[in-house]
């Protein structure tokens, strides 16, 4: 087993929360520590890399904005896989000890303080691309809109909630829940959260996972089947939607956010919303492809 599996990492934190890496010589030390172990966690897995890219390279091969880079990205994204252990690590250790602005970059934070007023005036649902951390950092947001409520893979639900009380603050864990899906349930609670006032989470390539009629769209220079839920809830909620995107840069070790432009169901087709919300995330995806969860088309 890994040595930066999920369950490990939460280990890792009776042994580092004393660590405040409030210093650049302390920073680099720990950076210097994470690069042994997870140098060494490639040199272990590398047949679980090469199989990983191969399977990426067939899928943005399909895609004609990425095909021309599919080999070295295919690359890239296999070893940001193994290496965003290490970011994970790096970022619980700093939430651990409360240090936001070390690890979201200063334009991110002004990006996301210039939205928080809008919270307050209409629905918000968040639509986060499969990128970067994305799980990880969505709780990050709920800084900046006070209560959230986010779908999320029922097999992952129960690690997540143990990362969110062991590295969050109190104040900013307690106002994060999160609903399970694929579940015939999991949209009605999803619905009420956000008639409640809270602020929704959907990661628009797989919605909320279950019985979705799904919209064909341009998409990399190829098409891709995007499941229509995200454009259903916000419609029928009157919701205003955010697509957002986030990189982790590995130089820095902070993150990346981007946010598009409001998109507005009630007054878009179905066909024109979702086109939009991709083609935000399209840019973002060229931008990034390494941190790009191919994983989605590969499994679909």
């Amino acid at each position: 087993m890994s040595i930066l599996s999920f369950n490990h990492l939460l280990q890792f934190h009776s042994i580092w929360k004393s660590i405040p890496f409030e210093t650049k010589i302390e920073r680099e030390l720990a950076n210097s520590f994470l690069k042994k172990i997870i140098d060494s966690e490639i040199k272990t897995n590398k047949s679980e890399i090469e199989k990983r890219q191969k399977q990426s390279f067939k899928v943005m091969k399909q895609f004609s904005m990425i095909s021309s880079m599919a080999e070295e990205t295919s690359h890239s994204y296999s070893i940001f896989m193994e290496k965003r252990k290490a970011a994970w690590l790096y970022l619980s250790l700093s939430l651990y000890n409360k240090q936001y602005d070390q690890i979201i970059e200063p334009e991110s934070n002004r990006i996301l303080k210039a939205f928080e007023p809008f919270h307050s005036q209409k629905r918000i649902i968040l639509a986060p691309f499969h990128m970067g951390m994305h799980t990880m950092t969505m709780p990050l947001i709920t800084r900046y809109c006070h209560k959230s409520t986010i779908l999320v893979n029922s097999e992952e639900i129960e690690i997540i909630r143990k990362w969110l009380s062991t590295y969050l603050e109190p104040k900013y864990n307690d106002s994060t829940m999160m609903v399970p899906v694929p579940s015939h349930t999991g949209p009605l609670k999803f619905a009420k959260a956000i008639m409640r006032g809270e602020t929704g989470i959907i990661f628009p390539e797989f919605s909320y996972g279950i019985n979705q009629d799904e919209e064909e769209v341009e998409f990399l220079g190829g098409t891709f089947k995007v499941p229509i839920g995200v454009y259903i809830l916000a419609k029928r909620l009157s919701a205003i939607v955010y697509p957002i995107g986030s990189a982790w840069n590995q130089e820095t070790n902070t993150v990346q956010f981007m946010i598009g432009d409001p998109l507005d169901a009630g007054t878009m087709p179905q066909f024109d919303f979702l086109q939009h919300l991709f083609s935000q995330g399209e840019k973002w995806i060229a931008e990034h492809p390494e941190q790009w969860f191919w994983d989605y088309l590969i499994e679909s």
